[in-house]
């Protein structure tokens, strides 16, 4: 280890507090330390050529410079030692200027203070390793994170350099709160004048790419080799298909609090955030899950079909119920409703009548004659079997047909319904509302045997061999 330690003089802004020449022989005292030099000026070309020509002369392997801030010349020393071979992660600079001579006035103490500055100094260039420049792919590639006027104008600008820019949006629409504003200080300009170009220069910038409805959730790596992991919010509409036309928001039941107009007004479920909105798609704003549709042992929509009942579309809501349950007239009169337990309105009042609003729709399609069959699929060749006509049964046969298949249901009593006939008494639940909920599935293609049980797996064995079930 050969150390070359070079104190400088800094003019008197150094010398004036600091015995130099004192340091310099005091230094050379130091493990491993075998050559120190004074300087008036190191940092000017002379300084450096003496640096460079005492470590060819003493084949220095390590070079400390006593003198001012590295911020200030760190950089200079380091490719000074780097022109003569010497590794420039092997030089240090010792701070003897801003951090001892220009904050103190006692010579001797200054001086004691730079010969224990430039100790550390030379114990940490001791330890220093030699340091080599690595060469990677960079990307040339941008992400905005934020579609605000901010992120929109980086964007463009960035884009229009030639570089490819993903913009990430939370909301439905680039714009951001500007997009909320009528008008901008201080000059009290039409905000949407002004936005809204720009909004229009994103959406068709052949350079950007946008994603709505997205949140960061993870960023690794360094610059140049980022790599950023995004959460996409399904739209629920298809962005390359929707024209905007806004037939969809007319129609549509649910109404709910517009977070754009701060609470202050509502609007429909499926809706796009404001006209000029970017992407124009509109989408649909589902807020989780609702307790009342987690709580249904069916998993039943309750609160879409009851959005549908508050617009008197009975019958959109009945097809709504069947999609999870094709009974409702018998769980309008005999379900627990354990989803009204779990109605938000009960934090107000008392809770939806869930299942008398059910009850009343069921009975309100009685009312106009024969239940419509549900739109069913292409027959398949496959054919199945299914033991027992109680709800289990007839539930897995209606869907089982509405989905092509050929189904036959064995049943062991003598008449159909399981528990829902034998289990329940007419009074909760009349046999002719049994009656015709089996006859829609009987409608859709059923076969259903009554007296038959099986009970063994040889009695499964048999029903395959003999009518070919799958």
């Amino acid at each position: 280890m050969r150390i070359g330690i070079f104190v400088c003089y800094c003019g008197s802004n150094i010398a004036g507090t600091v015995d130099v020449e004192k340091v310099a022989r005091e230094v050379l005292k130091f493990p491993g330390v075998v050559f120190t030099q004074t300087n008036l000026y190191t940092c000017s070309e002379p300084g450096q050529d003496e640096i460079k020509k005492a470590i060819k002369e003493h084949k220095l392997t390590r070079a400390i410079v006593a003198s001012c801030s590295p911020r200030v010349h760190g950089a200079t020393f380091m490719r000074t030692v780097e022109t003569v071979g010497l590794n420039p992660y092997l030089f240090n600079m010792a701070n003897i200027r801003e951090h001892d001579s220009w904050i103190h006035d006692n010579k001797e103490e200054a001086t004691k203070k730079a010969i224990e500055l430039i100790r550390m100094s030379a114990a940490k260039v001791y330890r220093h390793q030699e340091l080599y420049p690595k060469y990677f792919d960079l990307s040339k590639n941008v992400i905005v994170i934020g579609g605000g006027i901010a992120g929109i104008q980086a964007a463009l600008d960035i884009a229009d350099g030639g570089r490819k820019v993903t913009l990430i949006e939370k909301e439905s629409s680039i714009g951001g709160k500007m997009a909320q504003l009528d008008k901008t200080f201080p000059t009290i300009d039409c905000s949407a004048c002004i936005l809204s170009p720009k909004m229009v220069d994103v959406g068709i910038h052949e350079n950007i790419e946008l994603l709505t409805l997205s949140e960061v959730v993870k960023v690794e790596g360094s610059i140049g080799n980022f790599r950023v992991t995004v959460r996409k919010k399904p739209r629920f509409i298809d962005e390359k298909n929707c024209t905007s036309c806004g037939e969809c928001e007319k129609v549509c039941p649910v109404v709910c609090s517009n977070d754009y107009e701060e609470g202050l007004s509502t609007k429909k479920a499926i809706s796009r955030m404001f006209t000029q909105a970017v992407p124009s798609a509109f989408y649909i704003d589902r807020r989780g899950k609702a307790p009342c549709k987690s709580t249904c042992p069916a998993d039943v929509s309750a609160q879409g079909y009851i959005a549908l009942v508050k617009e008197g579309k009975y019958l959109e809501a009945l097809k709504l119920h069947r999609e999870e349950n094709p009974f409702p007239s018998i769980c309008g009169r005999v379900c627990m409703h354990p989803c009204e337990n779990s109605c938000t309105r009960n934090l107000v009042d008392e809770p939806v009548s869930i299942m008398n609003l059910k009850r009343f729709i069921a009975d309100y399609e009685l009312k106009l004659g024969e239940i419509p069959l549900p739109d069913m699929e292409e027959k398949k060749k496959e054919k199945i079997a299914i033991l027992g006509s109680g709800p289990a049964g007839l539930t897995a046969a209606y869907y089982l047909a509405k989905n092509g298949y050929a189904v036959k249901v064995f049943e062991a009593l003598s008449v159909t319904g399981g528990m829902l006939r034998v289990g329940i008494p007419d009074y909760r639940l009349p046999q002719e509302i049994l009656d015709i909920e089996i006859d829609v599935i009987k409608r859709m293609g059923v076969d259903i045997e009554t007296d038959h049980p099986v009970e063994s797996y040889e009695d499964v064995l048999n029903l395959k061999e003999k009518d070919n079930f799958n």
